[in-house]
């Protein structure tokens, strides 16, 4: 305000020292025009100085020490801005932590990395470490290893969530060598909801499955991934398809897995061991493992062999039910049955590939 009436010349200057208490700046010809400088002022500070990361280290890092390929490292890391923020040190300590879960080769890891690429942005010690640790304090190496192999989002669980699924699954009676094979193969069972691993047990208790047996966990895994209802549902096709409640119970004990089939691949199956094999209801019972032969790719091709053979009055080495047979590996199927006789191997050939005259 004093500077502004001193400029316009509305307040005159006084010679009385009281009337200004402390003057603001020296005092100015009458005349004089003041000359005023605006320097406009910037509070930015300067970026440190520092280089930004190389990507060709991170990518010859996934090409030689992780088994990648160029479709893969673009196919995991495309938009490349998580792995640069991460250090080559973490990277390494990550990697080691992997091999130490028995991987040997860079294929494995390969696989691991693929199936959760996010595996490099945790943190070695604090994430990685703390994991493998805890899962070995409940199995053995060789079921942390498939663990860690088939499901590496294991990593990407708290403390907190792993240590409840397992408390819950020990309440279960789930321990040692049980707790260990469960948690490997089916590593649902450390994310699953408590009240569908509890209706999982109870329902494979209910279809007579000795608790603690490999079968047990197959019915803990086929109720778990289809739930109760489906369960209820392929129980009465089963029924319907005119097997009684205690062959059902046998069914189920032996081979679990059957009532995760669905209800059209029961009947088809059903229709065609039956109708076409001409086996009575009780070989399927007894032989259970004939629920889970594919219809069309093992059992019809195998069939179409066996009869040609039999028409051909062919002698074979070894003789077995037809049950038997379909348990075979392929490579010995073709050794046994289709290869073995030079004189008819081309057209058993043929026929096992469904391209003969022989029909179903």
């Amino acid at each position: 305000m004093i500077w502004k009436r001193l400029i316009t010349k509305e307040v005159p200057l006084s010679s009385n020292p009281t009337s200004i208490a402390m003057p603001l700046l020296p005092p100015l010809a009458f005349n004089a025009k003041p000359i005023i400088k605006i320097t406009h002022f910037c509070t930015q500070t300067a970026a440190p100085s520092t280089t930004p990361p190389d990507w060709g280290i991170f990518r010859e890092f996934l090409l030689n020490k992780c088994g990648f390929r160029e479709e893969d490292i673009t196919k995991a890391y495309g938009h490349r801005n998580g792995l640069l923020r991460k250090s080559m040190q973490n990277l390494e300590e990550v990697l080691e932590l992997l091999y130490s879960c028995r991987f040997t080769t860079p294929v494995q890891i390969r696989t691991v990395v693929l199936r959760n690429p996010g595996v490099f942005f945790y943190k070695s010690e604090t994430k990685v470490k703390t994991m493998l640790n805890l899962l070995r304090t409940f199995m053995k190496e060789e079921h942390v290893s498939k663990l860690v192999y088939n499901h590496s989002k294991v990593f990407s669980y708290s403390e907190h969530r792993v240590k409840s699924a397992i408390s819950l699954l020990q309440k279960q009676g789930v321990e040692g060598e049980f707790l260990s094979v469960l948690l490997a193969l089916h590593p649902r069972f450390l994310t699953a909801p408590e009240e569908k691993v509890l209706e999982s047990f109870k329902q494979a208790e209910y279809l007579g499955v000795k608790k603690g047996s490999k079968a047990f966990v197959a019915a803990l895994r086929a109720v778990l991934g289809v739930g109760k209802e489906t369960i209820d549902r392929r129980l009465q096709c089963l029924r319907s398809l005119g097997f009684s409640e205690k062959q059902i119970l046998e069914i189920s004990s032996k081979k679990p897995l059957v009532l995760a089939s669905s209800e059209e691949n029961l009947k088809r199956h059903v229709g065609f061991v039956v109708d076409s094999l001409g086996f009575p209801l009780a070989d399927l019972v007894k032989h259970a493992p004939l629920f889970t032969c594919s219809v069309e790719k093992r059992m019809i091709p195998r069939y179409r062999v066996m009869e040609a053979l039999k028409s051909m009055q062919v002698q074979v080495s070894k003789r077995r039910c037809f049950p038997r047979i379909l348990a075979l590996t392929e490579k010995r199927f073709l050794e046994e049955y289709v290869n073995s006789n030079a004189e008819f191997s081309s057209v058993l050939q043929d026929i096992y590939r469904g391209e003969g005259k022989l029909e179903i």
